[in-house]
């Protein structure tokens, strides 16, 4: 019997022994599109080494989840790729025993039971083992500990590898360039914006870049996409699971974004080289801070439990801005009375083209209160009701304000009463806008009969 074993331990600590394969170099350094949602492009070029006219390469460090059918492989010269195959033999234990079907195996089971022989076959719930005298023993999945794999194949790819034939070439050293979509790629947008007085804020922006596709890139032409490019079917999930580990962050200094339109996106191009090493997060400067013109506004939705405060940005030049801002976070924070900075809320922002408005929830304003009671209803006709509203209003600021007022209503209505002007927002909307002088309270009253 063999001494060469391959163990599979069905643990975390799941480890494989590694021998060197004969693979290729990276020539320089990878041009790398990322994307807002786990999608990235890389395209790199490779040194690959050939022992001949004819020869299979593998080409190694690339992602766990990569996208196979979107790789391309194109030798210089006159070279053909007649194949082109995704290795990753051990990418779970799973994948390895089944890939152990036809070859001697030793397995153990709980309380230390063992079983040898040949492995007839694999699934989900059991194994089954050919012993030497040609008996059939089956071995449930759940009370597995480790399988042993004699004489594993020389070839076995231990990571993520593409395997190449080419043919028409020489033995020596040729170049390929190498294209791919792969998962594990994503950058989000994270604005800034510190209120400066009333009707001032200084705005800015960066962006996170986060790997977690298992291999580094190192001095990488960095591209970020903001939007949204349709994909036939979502990106494959990841084919081995990984031990959690802590997610590093590293701030690419001085570094900074320039920007500028790209098909139906918005394309963002750093300025020099940056690498990307796995399991990190990275800080990026997008917009330096600037002075923007803000409005503030304060909202009361029928039903919601208080008054929303919210800033008005218009998204152009005149304000500020007027650059296009992509999808993101965005943090508030103002001045308090000793001139220390303090977090005051913050939202989200779709994708913002310039000369776009920007409506901001900041929170719940602490001054301002609202009590909505529907003081009457009176069914007309299955199919009509009138209804009446009084909405209290109370401002316990320093300052006059004006809240605006939404409610919401269906099917065919019109106002019979109001105690104040109002505009149809959209079809199912009223909107009121109520002046609130300081230390005073307002009340807004409404009938509206709707037919359904």
């Amino acid at each position: 019997m063999s001494s060469s074993w391959l163990a599979i331990v069905l643990i975390p600590a799941a480890v494989v022994a590694s021998s060197a394969v004969p693979g290729a170099a990276t020539a320089a350094g990878p041009r790398v599109t990322i994307y807002t949602r786990d999608l990235g492009f890389v395209r790199e070029t490779r040194t690959l080494d050939l022992g001949g006219a004819r020869d299979t390469v593998r080409i190694e460090d690339v992602p766990a989840r990569l996208d196979f059918s979107s790789a391309r492989l194109a030798p210089a010269g006159d070279l053909k790729l007649t194949r082109l195959a995704w290795r990753y033999d051990v990418a779970s234990g799973d994948v390895l025993i089944d890939r152990a079907v036809g070859r001697r195996v030793r397995v153990t089971s709980r309380g230390d039971r063992a079983t040898e022989g040949t492995l007839v076959s694999a699934d989900g719930s059991w194994l089954v083992v050919r012993a030497d005298d040609g008996a059939l023993n089956t071995v449930a999945r759940q009370a597995l500990e480790t399988v042993r794999l004699a004489n594993p194949a020389g070839d076995m790819a231990l990571r993520p590898a593409l395997e190449a034939v080419l043919e028409g070439g020489k033995r020596g050293r040729i170049q390929a360039d190498l294209s791919y979509l792969t998962g594990g790629l994503s950058w989000s947008a994270e604005h800034v914006c510190v209120r400066r007085g009333e009707s001032g804020a200084t705005w800015s922006a960066g962006v996170t870049v986060q790997n977690e596709t298992g291999r580094d890139f190192v001095d990488a032409t960095l591209k970020l996409v903001a939007g949204e490019p349709r994909r036939e079917q979502p990106m494959p999930q990841p084919v081995v699971e990984r031990a959690m580990a802590t997610l590093k962050m590293a701030d690419a200094g001085g570094a900074a974004l320039g920007e500028q339109a790209f098909a139906d996106y918005h394309l963002y191009t750093l300025d020099r080289p940056a690498t990307l090493r796995d399991r990190e997060s990275q800080r990026l400067t997008l917009i330096e801070p600037r002075a923007v013109k803000v409005v503030p506004r304060y909202l009361y939705r029928g039903g919601a439990p208080g008054v929303a405060a919210q800033l008005v940005v218009t998204n152009e030049a005149a304000s500020g801005l007027g650059v296009p801002l992509p999808a993101g976070r965005v943090r508030f924070y103002e001045a308090d009375a000793t001139g220390d900075l303090q977090f005051t809320g913050e939202t989200s922002i779709a994708h913002t083209a310039e000369g776009e408005k920007l409506t901001l929830d900041v929170g719940q304003a602490f001054d301002l209160a609202a009590e909505r009671h529907e003081t009457r209803q009176r069914r007309i006709s299955d199919r009509e009701r009138e209804y009446s509203v009084e909405i209290k209003l109370r401002n316990r600021k320093k300052d006059a304000v004006t809240i605006v007022v939404e409610e919401s209503v269906g099917g065919d209505w019109e106002v019979l009463e109001k105690t104040h002007e109002f505009i149809r927002k959209d079809a199912n909307t009223l909107e009121f806008r109520i002046p609130v002088a300081a230390g005073k309270e307002t009340m807004l009253g409404y009938t509206a009969r709707v037919r359904y």
